[in-house]
């Protein structure tokens, strides 16, 4: 059997036409859904591409293992999806497009073959230099000769047909992580553009943050657009090649995302931010071999999932007392549902706020505490800010009646109160499971030079 787990960056749901978007974003997507499982409340265990790759791969929640700010490393003593899988005789490849997840920062574990894109003198050389502007001044990404790459879902095909072409016969897991859904925002190949007029613009996280209205906002969808539309041409050639093998009907392929995208629903473009639904929202859809499990299902699911739905369906033994998901597969053979909420947890930085969400079909319940920095800067100050900044704040939304938009936690003070005390008791199981994880910290200087310039142009290093 081959296993596909493909996670296309910052990817919204609700901009596939497969999920209901007015315009046809992702034709190959679409037929993906269509011959498997498309999952409508699928939800992300943080806002940023590390935390929940730590998520996806163990199982575990962000406060088990640690994988919280831009420094902090996967945990070598985690079980992870592939250290399984391996044991169970399967060979684990992955392919990565993006720094944050890499051998650096400890996702290489268990696999016996990890490629990082970026670093490849091929793709180096494909890639064009971009000129990034803004205000009509260049930004440093060209150094010299050198230059960062973006690399593309075609240069992941490029690396992963002949990895199909030696193992199709064997056992195989590839992980797969794409970037052409994540900034910064430029065609990948402006000959496929539908939704906007291609140009050379390069937008970085940085040049878009204040693009909340008009005509700026919009060209922002737009382009978001075709990236997706760019990357679901090149699934499409993936599927292709993989029927051409013979191996498409033996494939568990499962799509998904890390998180989604902001466009100014509550002021902020990008991501890594408050776990808003349009962050923690992802699209999940699994196409399990000879089509087993076809279909909608609506109830709620988490990334933690994944690892107990794969191992279950490969018939291979799970250590629940290391993983916090629960296998998909009794749902989908109509044994009822396997989540009542979701959670999730997001702190980028040490010194900043830490949220942490708790959502049901119905509610949702957002809780914030001050970072560090708060904390220390207020004792500076008087009383009242002192106060301020230690109270934590809390939101509380009835998603039916005004969405995330009214707070509704003093008018709801009993019910929020309920799911108070829900995130209290999760977090003090959390708390007892991640005694026995060793956590590490990695400075931007330690880093490999490649996955250090990659990131610093993303905007994660200062």
């Amino acid at each position: 059997m081959i296993i596909i787990l493909y996670v296309m960056d910052s990817l919204r749901p609700d901009f596939l036409s497969c999920y209901g978007y007015g315009r046809e974003t992702s034709p190959h997507i679409d037929g993906l859904a269509r011959e498997g499982v498309i999952f409508t409340n699928a939800f992300a265990q943080s806002t940023w591409t590390r935390s929940s790759g730590a998520s996806i791969l163990s199982s575990t929640f962000p406060s088990v293992h640690g994988v919280f700010t831009v420094k902090d490393v996967f945990p070598d003593s985690l079980p992870t999806l592939p250290e399984r899988l391996k044991k169970g005789g399967f060979k684990t490849i992955a392919i990565s497009a993006i720094g944050n997840i890499s051998t650096d920062f400890g996702f290489g574990k268990g696999f016996e073959g990890f490629v990082e894109l970026y670093k490849n003198q091929t793709f180096l050389e494909k890639r064009k230099k971009i000129d990034i502007r803004e205000g009509g001044r260049r930004h440093n990404w060209i150094v010299g000769s050198d230059y960062v790459p973006i690399c593309t879902s075609e240069d992941i095909n490029q690396t992963l047909f002949p990895v199909l072409h030696e193992n199709g016969k064997t056992d195989t897991f590839i992980f797969v992580w794409s970037m052409d859904t994540h900034s910064p925002y430029f065609h990948r190949d402006p000959e496929m553009a539908r939704s906007c007029v291609p140009s050379d613009a390069v937008w970085l996280p940085r040049e878009f943050l204040n693009m909340h209205t008009g005509k700026d906002l919009q060209r922002l969808k737009s382009l978001y657009e075709d990236m997706i539309y760019y990357n679901d041409y090149h699934v499409g050639v993936l599927i292709e090649k993989l029927k051409e093998l013979n191996l498409f009907e033996q494939t568990l392929f499962i799509l998904t995302s890390d998180h989604g995208e902001s466009f100014s629903e509550h002021g902020v473009n990008g991501h890594g931010a408050a776990p808003y639904d349009e962050l923690i929202r992802i699209p999940l859809i699994i196409r399990f071999p000879d089509a087993q499990f076809t279909g909608k299902a609506d109830d709620l699911v988490q990334q933690i999932d994944l690892v107990p739905t794969i191992l279950e369906y490969a018939n291979m033994p799970a250590n629940n007392s290391f993983m916090q998901g629960k296998s998909l597969l009794p749902m989908l053979k109509g044994q009822g549902k396997v989540n009542d909420f979701v959670f999730a947890e997001f702190q980028r930085n040490e010194k900043l706020p830490k949220y942490t969400a708790l959502r049901t079909v119905d509610h949702k319940y957002i809780e914030v505490r001050p970072g560090k920095f708060a904390i220390k800067r207020s004792i500076i100050q008087t009383l009242s800010p002192l106060v301020r900044s230690i109270l934590r704040q809390k939101f509380f939304f009835c998603l039916k009646e005004g969405g995330e938009k009214i707070n509704v936690a003093r008018q709801e003070r009993r019910r929020a109160k309920h799911f108070q005390n829900q995130m209290k008791a999760i977090l003090r199981k959390n708390a007892e499971m991640s005694r026995g994880v060793r956590k590490s910290k990695r400075e931007a200087m330690d880093i490999d030079q490649e996955v250090s310039k990659q990131l610093g142009a993303l905007g994660y290093f200062d």
